[in-house]
């Protein structure tokens, strides 16, 4: 639950972010087709960054990947218990997650039932083929798009304006806008709390009307299709399809009218790349494993690697029994969601006893005390030896908790 929550509130900081930078540096330009792909991209840039995970090592002592000579023991991974997550976190949170299920089931049942409104729309109406589409004609429609059905109040074969009307659906459904239509609203069923969410999908499908608006007045007066725009005035329509008049007329006349932005200006799409890079460093990288400076050598000589490295007494398999039956997953970590590796290491001594146990890199949450509590409490071990004496080891264990980010 509590790793819900967090992939949540790191969507909704990333949501916001990249619609602030549409709306400050693109949402005026008029390279329609490129803002149409910048706002489909974000949607995926806020589902995906949140679950996206880069783990930097930076050990100043026994770094894994820079100490080839040093020994690590295999990863030892601890999980939370089965016990139900929603009996460790805190009431408040219990509440705001069942409230935000509700507003899930709310929005995918209202995507079900528009969905079938417009498959009984579909089967209900009165059919006609034009130019390879489908006009479904009623008197309660308002002229929209789905696919490649074209809806339509009324038939009027060779009717001026209601062949400029076709000729706008058609282009959106030229331009697959319903498939964006669909992902947006399951992408709305995610973050529906979210109190821009209404914003973002009016500038989308704002977008949509920009891009066929242009595609119109290539072939066609400016003039009369904004004479048309001005004298078709609806509203409805739903957000599950393309709605000819949805969007306020007065901008989308003024755009028609704006000279096309200078290419030179496409080179703001890349301030998205540090902004990207802004958001992985935030969200996607463990920061909350931090490195640990080398604790001071134990008064004793201590080696790292000799001719017979300790063993576990019962071995490596009553090594593992061992930390199973003896390692908890802290109850503060659960409840913030912590997950990570903790290194630590310790010396087998020449009695086979456990001295000297450090963290090298912790993660907090009360698991860095658990791992040296465990270890420290440990059964005696063999030994090492080198050149057939007892010598004083170093040891270094990574313990995983949980699976991951």
């Amino acid at each position: 639950m509590n790793y819900i929550l967090n992939y949540l509130w790191e969507g909704s900081i990333c949501l916001l972010l990249l619609f602030g930078f549409y709306r400050i540096f693109l949402a005026k330009l008029t390279f329609f087709d490129w803002n149409r792909a910048y706002l489909m991209l974000s949607l995926g840039i806020v589902l995906t960054i949140p679950i996206m995970t880069f783990q930097i090592d930076t050990f100043t002592e026994g770094n894994p990947v820079a100490g080839s000579l040093l020994y690590f023991l295999p990863e030892f991974e601890v999980n939370p218990s089965p016990e139900s997550p929603l009996t460790t976190a805190p009431i408040l949170f219990q509440i705001i997650f069942w409230i935000y299920l509700t507003g899930l089931m709310v929005s995918l049942l209202r995507i079900f039932i528009g969905l079938s409104h417009i498959i009984n729309q579909i089967r209900s109406s009165e059919m006609h083929v034009h130019q390879g589409k489908t006009l479904l004609i009623n008197p309660d429609f308002k002229p929209s798009s789905f696919f490649q059905y074209i809806f339509l109040p009324e038939y009027l074969p060779g009717n001026k304006d209601q062949l400029l009307i076709i000729s706008h659906e058609q282009n959106h459904s030229k331009f697959f806008h319903t498939i964006d239509c669909l992902i947006f609203q399951l992408f709305r069923c995610i973050f529906w709390f979210h109190p821009i969410i209404k914003l973002v999908e009016n500038s989308l499908y704002e977008v949509h009307e920009y891009q066929v608006d242009r595609e119109i007045t290539i072939s066609h007066s400016k003039a009369d299709y904004s004479h048309l725009l001005v004298n078709l005035i609806w509203t409805g329509g739903g957000r599950l399809v393309n709605n000819f008049n949805q969007f306020q007329i007065k901008n989308r006349i003024m755009m028609m009218a704006k000279e096309n932005s200078e290419m030179k200006e496409k080179f703001k799409f890349l301030l998205m790349l540090p902004l990207m890079g802004l958001l992985i460093v935030l969200f996607s990288c463990e920061q909350q494993e931090e490195a640990v400076p080398a604790p001071p050598p134990p008064p004793m000589e201590v080696f790292d690697v000799v001719e017979n490295m300790p063993v576990p007494s019962g071995g490596m398999e009553g090594w593992n029994q061992y930390l199973a039956n003896n390692l908890d997953y802290p109850r503060e970590a659960k409840e913030n969601g912590t997950t990570g590796t903790v290194y630590l290491s310790f010396v087998v001594d020449t009695e086979g006893s456990i001295q000297y146990v450090e963290i090298l890199r912790g993660i907090g949450s009360g698991c860095d005390e658990e791992a040296i509590k465990t270890i420290q409490n440990a059964p005696k071990w063999v030994p090492g030896t080198q050149g057939g004496q007892k010598v004083n080891v170093k040891m270094r264990l990574p313990i995983r908790f949980g699976h991951g980010k």
